[in-house]
């Protein structure tokens, strides 16, 4: 066997690089894959919580008593259906009581509006005549009098009264005079106006009225479940009082807390999925609610070490599932989150 001379030497050198090479090539890319699964892994952030819906408390803005409840727990209703009827008579008398002055309101402001009747000028003429025979008559009673008092023939008292008789006559005429010229003319603008804007006043009243009164009929807001009855037919409540609760299963949430320093990668409108114990798939939703304030402790049960860290409440609504998801079964929720 010959010994290796100096080229041997430089090719076997050159090859011993290349395979260094390529083993260092082939552990980078090694690790270049690995890292970028582990990141599509892990990618977003985590958090547990029960799966809520909105709930909708239905009351009325009158008290009374409860007449017909027409639901139970459990019961599916529609928009619009009838859930309570409350019985209370002195809203109904008020608005039979308003209908009434809102007869007698537009009556009168018709009446404005059209003016006096024939009739009535004609009785302020008759009244007219009549003051002014009677000043006519007073003024000759005068005359007569007065011949008589400058023959000193009746006293002045007598005179005195003749002349009174006179003047009251004279302002009787006036007056008849003046109201039969407001009557041909017709009534003032300001009164006509006055008595428009109390019938309009009188209406405002009729529906305030009638607003009262559908209080007494209480109709379902939105399509839901009723989770809560919380009176029985025959209690009487008061203004305000929840009558029944609904809840809409369409609406479905679920709120995680999130330590503080992954807050920042989350924003509103952020993609998320959800995870039900039991089944495969997994939900989409998306973010709608991060909290302003901090807490050290939310509301479900962690461990010791997560009690000691801050944490944000984070709500993330779910796509319509279809009724497949219902209130109250724990979930797991993964934000998508951003560099």
């Amino acid at each position: 066997m010959r010994s290796p001379t100096p080229a041997d030497i430089v090719a076997a050198m050159a090859t011993l690089e290349a395979i260094a090479s390529r083993a260092v090539l082939v552990a980078v890319l090694a690790f270049v894959s690995f890292a970028g699964c582990s990141s599509g892994k892990d990618r977003g952030i985590r958090g547990s919580g029960t799966i809520e819906l909105n709930e909708i408390d239905v009351s009325s803005l009158v008290g009374g008593r409860v007449a017909r409840l027409r639901v139970e727990e459990g019961d599916t209703v529609r928009s619009g259906d009838t859930l309570a009827v409350l019985a209370h008579g002195e809203v109904q008398a008020g608005v039979e009581a308003q209908q009434a002055e809102v007869e007698r309101a537009r009556a009168l402001a018709r009446d404005q509006a059209l003016g006096p009747r024939a009739e009535e000028r004609r009785t302020a003429q008759a009244q007219l005549k009549a003051s002014e025979a009677t000043l006519a008559l007073a003024q000759n009673e005068l005359e007569r009098v007065g011949a008589l008092y400058a023959k000193q023939l009746v006293a002045k008292s007598e005179f005195d009264r003749a002349q009174a008789a006179r003047d009251e006559a004279a302002a009787k005429r006036d007056a008849a005079a003046h109201q039969l010229r407001l009557l041909e003319e017709g009534y003032r603008r300001q009164v006509i106006a006055a008595a428009r804007e109390a019938a309009q006043a009188a209406s405002a009243e009729l529906r305030s009225a009638r607003s009262k009164a559908s209080e007494l009929v209480l109709l379902a807001p939105a399509d839901g479940v009723v989770l809560l009855k919380s009176v029985e037919q025959g209690e009487v409540i008061g203004a305000g009082v929840p009558i029944v609760t609904l809840g809409d299963p369409s609406k479905l949430w679920i709120r995680v807390y999130v330590p503080a320093p992954q807050v920042a990668s989350i924003r509103l409108g952020d993609s998320a999925s959800v995870h039900v114990l039991g089944r495969r798939e997994e939900f989409p939703g998306r973010v709608v609610e991060i909290a302003t304030r901090a807490e050290f402790t939310p509301r479900a049960a962690l461990t010791e070490e997560e009690r000691a860290n801050i944490v944000f409440g984070v709500k993330v609504a779910l796509s319509p599932t279809g009724g497949l998801l219902k209130p109250g079964l724990p979930a797991d929720a993964r934000i998508e989150s951003r560099p």
